[in-house]
C-alpha cells in the first residue's frame, strides 16, 4: 500500500475535520470568484483531478497545491504564521517552565 494512502487512512479526526473545513473553503473562494475548476487548475499549474481533491481536503494533495491555492487567493501570508513561534504557546510554556528564577542578590 502507498505510503500517501495510509497515512490518509490512519489520519486523526481532528485533522480530517480541518482538512475538510479547508477544502471546503477553497472551493468555496473559488466560487465566489466564478471560476471553473478548470480555470483555477491553470492558474495554479495542476491538474483538474487535483484541484478537486484539494477541495475535498484529502491529506494526500501536497503543501504545495494547497500554498499554491492560498497564493492565487492571496492568502499566501497565513500560511507561515501556522508554526510561527510567537503563537506556539505549548513550547513558550515549555520554555518558560524550565526559567529558573535568579536567587537575590546580597547588597
Amino acid at each position: 500500500m502507498p505510503r500517501a494512502l495510509k497515512l490518509a487512512q490512519d489520519m486523526p479526526a481532528p485533522i480530517v475535520t480541518v482538512l475538510l473545513d479547508l477544502g471546503a473553503n477553497l472551493r468555496l473562494a473559488r466560487e465566489r470568484r466564478g471560476l471553473s475548476i478548470r480555470a483555477l487548475a491553470a492558474e495554479i499549474n495542476v491538474s483538474v483531478p487535483t484541484v478537486m481533491s484539494m477541495e475535498r481536503g484529502e491529506a494526500t494533495v501536497s503543501m504545495g497545491v494547497y500554498a499554491a491555492a492560498l497564493f492565487f487567493y492571496g492568502r499566501l501570508e497565513w500560511l507561515a504564521d501556522l508554526a510561527a513561534p510567537e503563537f506556539d504557546r505549548e513550547a513558550l510554556r515549555i520554555e518558560l517552565a524550565g526559567i529558573r528564577p535568579r536567587p537575590a542578590r546580597r547588597r
